[in-house]
């Protein structure tokens, strides 16, 4: 039996959560669902899985099958498949009820519902996570494909002067805000603080649910490597040999990862519970990234529910041990207050304030850093709002090709 193989091999490898990454739980289990639910209190309290014996011990019915051989992997999408046909089954016992009892159109309307909640489902099911750090091959297949069918402790930051601003870089445990105003390159400022930590030995967790998986990875090679962004997107790059050995170097000898999750592996958003259950998971991440603040499930409509998130956010990275950087977007309304005349170019691009804060200002309450950023025409302004060096208010002037991968420093300038 499925139930029976999967605990098994969980208890054996003490390795609970690595179901979580596969999306299953306690209504998966059907015969052994009081197992389940005991080996996980037993994790919980103690930090790891009780012994087979204990099991076997507590449940007499419980057939614990030894040295199974299937990967945990194999077997948690065995036991979603069979929850998911078992769930249709019981969805679908209705269709002929239904179909004598309904109104044609209300029937029509249900069953595609009943279509549309079972696909949900299955996509649930499937959900997996990309290991950015591995899957190098994988990546040349993509970047072929688009080619052929033309679809397209402290953590360093990339900038020398920013991170001796911060002490030393980001502090492993602290909550990093990054504001500005929408359109103006804050994925790629964050995805560039991603793979600056990457290079530099930390494990990376970026949630980018706005952007595709390919999307997301492409930037990342452009970032790295300079590789054209729209050329890689197109399958045209003209240098695309010196694409292919850049992704030789992204194989299983990487050890430190960079895992990714874009809208493909987050069939129902993300939420604190989806960050938390990944942590206990992936536990070689010290670096975390939320690229969409307004993106993530909140418990509740409205600013208590993104202000409980905010403050349930600054709970797991220090419960964690990881940093995170929360990327969020200022008001529009803000920017157009501070509009100056772009037609003289000696002057300063206005950058976001604190007091420019949207939905709630729980954001800005929580985190240890807050950084604000404005860009135009390739030139960048980076605003050191909120830290505890005694450097609040400088302002890191940027040169910004995004294109090309290139976010570098330009002018230092003193803001009070």
């Amino acid at each position: 039996m499925i139930e029976a193989e999967l605990l098994s091999k969980v208890i054996d490898n003490n390795e609970f959560y690595t179901m979580n990454k596969y999306n299953v739980t306690e209504a998966d289990f059907r015969t052994y669902q009081h197992v389940y639910r005991y080996v996980r209190e037993y994790v919980s309290e103690y930090n790891e899985t009780p012994s087979y014996r204990n099991v076997v011990a507590k449940f007499k019915d419980f057939d614990y099958k030894p040295e199974v051989n299937d990967n945990i992997r194999y077997l948690c999408r065995e036991i979603k498949a069979k929850a998911t046909r078992h769930e249709s089954v019981k969805r679908l016992a209705k269709v002929n009820e239904n179909f004598k009892m309904m109104h044609p159109e209300e029937f029509t309307k249900w069953l595609k519902e009943e279509a549309e909640a079972l696909e949900a489902i299955a996509n649930f099911g499937a959900s997996t996570v990309t290991n950015y750090a591995t899957n190098g091959t994988e990546r040349k297949e993509w970047y072929v494909e688009s080619k052929e069918n033309r679809t397209h402790s402290y953590i360093a930051t990339p900038y020398p002067t920013l991170t001796k601003w911060l002490g030393g870089g980001f502090e492993v445990g602290d909550y990093i805000l990054l504001l500005a105003y929408t359109n103006r390159g804050k994925s790629w400022l964050g995805s560039h603080i991603g793979n600056k930590a990457h290079e530099e030995g930390f494990g990376v967790l970026h949630y980018s649910p706005e952007l595709s998986k390919k999307q997301q990875v492409f930037r990342n090679d452009t970032l790295r490597g300079h590789f054209d962004n729209v050329a890689i997107r197109r399958g045209e790059l003209k240098n695309e040999d010196q694409y292919y050995e850049y992704l030789d170097e992204f194989n299983e000898n990487k050890e430190v990862p960079y895992y990714i999750k874009t809208m493909e592996d987050l069939p129902k958003g993300l939420s604190t519970d989806v960050i938390e259950a990944d942590l206990q998971v992936y536990k070689d991440v010290k670096l975390i990234i939320i690229d969409g603040f307004n993106l993530m499930q909140h418990e509740r409509i409205g600013r208590d529910g993104m202000s409980s998130t905010s403050r349930k956010l600054r709970q797991l990275f220090g419960r964690y041990g990881v940093a995170g950087l929360v990327i969020h977007q200022t008001p529009t309304g803000a920017e157009k207050e501070q509009k100056v005349d772009e037609d003289d170019l000696e002057v300063e691009i206005p950058v976001p304030q604190i007091t420019d804060y949207s939905e709630t200002i729980a954001v800005i309450q929580d985190a240890a850093t807050v950084l604000t950023f404005n860009q135009k025409d390739g030139r960048g302004r980076l605003h050191l709002a909120k830290c505890r060096e005694p450097n609040v208010g400088k302002i890191l002037d940027l040169r910004c090709n995004f294109n090309l991968g290139y976010i570098t420093e330009s002018t230092i300038v003193d803001h009070f």
